[in-house]
């Protein structure tokens, strides 16, 4: 499996408190912790420790944050071919995580929105070797853009996750095949409503529903992915019912991350050729593992952990 992300890189910043504060409150922290993460970086780590062989376009600072970074990524086995020094800092986050493990989280992107399509140009072979890209909202729409562009002029299967979400410009979603979204996202995408008393099958049928405005802006189409936290996650295509796949009981201890997770899972699986109620099966797994752990980097799934995990 080859994968080409169009990636971020935050050094993220994770204090733990008793629950998220109100408007204009301080709390005491019960913990600290500083990593390297990004939505981008998390799926690139997650990929490869699942089997992916993986590239990645980034944009950092001229910083310490940077240059662990780079260790970071030798020490997975992703090559920095394409990483690109572009400001003095790097990017920065900041996540507030409850004892409940639900988090809020703010990113100053910094050198992740200076990337240009001209350094996804001079990374066109690899997106033409690659089986599939991956993008998110992070980076620079406009690099991302262009790997979709060269991607597509190779066929290559295109996955999206919009988020932070924001409107998708209709030439990014018209390049796009799989979007990869959350139930926030979802919400915002569909112009949906999670129902009050939230069972997996209400949530799959409504979610088909406002699913049926987006399938004629969408041509290319092939799959909407939505996931909903500890329910599960439903699969939606066009002219087909929905495959909702349960999520399984785990005690949470820290949400953050889970999502990249399930995305990294739902890739390689889909590349290797699993079908997709398996495939959602063990994305869901991944996000459970995260869940289980607190942190992100450690957290994120290897291929004998999961197998581990659903008793393979």
């Amino acid at each position: 499996m080859r994968l080409f992300i169009a990636a971020n890189f935050v050094m993220a910043c994770c204090w733990r408190v008793e629950r998220l504060p109100l408007e204009g409150e301080t709390l005491l922290s019960q913990g600290f912790a500083a990593e390297p993460g990004g939505k981008g970086l998390n799926v690139a780590i997650g990929a490869r420790r699942l089997g992916a062989k993986v590239v990645a376009l980034l944009g950092i600072g001229r910083d310490a944050a940077g240059e662990r970074l780079l260790s970071l990524l030798d020490q997975e086995g992703i090559a920095a071919d394409h990483i690109h020094r572009l400001a003095d800092s790097s990017g920065h986050g900041c996540g507030l995580i409850d004892a409940q493990g639900r988090n809020s989280i703010a990113v100053c992107l910094g050198p992740n929105l200076l990337l240009e399509p001209q350094h996804a140009d001079a990374a066109a072979e690899e997106i033409a070797r690659a089986d599939a890209v991956y993008g998110q909202f992070e980076t620079s729409l406009s690099a991302v853009r262009r790997v979709f562009e060269i991607a597509a002029r190779h066929q290559r299967l295109t996955f999206l996750n919009p988020s932070p979400y924001r409107p998708i410009p209709s030439d990014l979603l018209a390049l796009t095949q799989v979007l990869l979204v959350n139930e926030v996202e979802a919400a915002e995408l569909l112009a949906w409503q999670l129902p009050s008393q939230a069972c997996l099958s209400d949530c799959a049928s409504s979610l088909d529903a406002a699913a049926q405005a987006l399938w004629p802006r969408w041509p290319e189409g092939q799959l909407l992915v939505v996931t909903l936290g500890a329910l599960g996650s439903v699969a939606l295509r066009r002219d087909q019912p929905p495959l909702a796949v349960p999520g399984f009981a785990v005690a949470v201890q820290d949400s953050m991350g889970a999502g990249d997770a399930f995305a990294a899972g739902l890739i390689t699986q889909l590349l290797s050729g699993q079908e997709l109620a398996s495939s959602l099966r063990v994305a869901n797994a991944c996000g459970a593992l995260m869940c289980m752990q607190t942190g992100v980097l450690d957290a994120l799934p290897r291929d004998a952990a999961l197998r581990e995990f659903l008793g393979l």
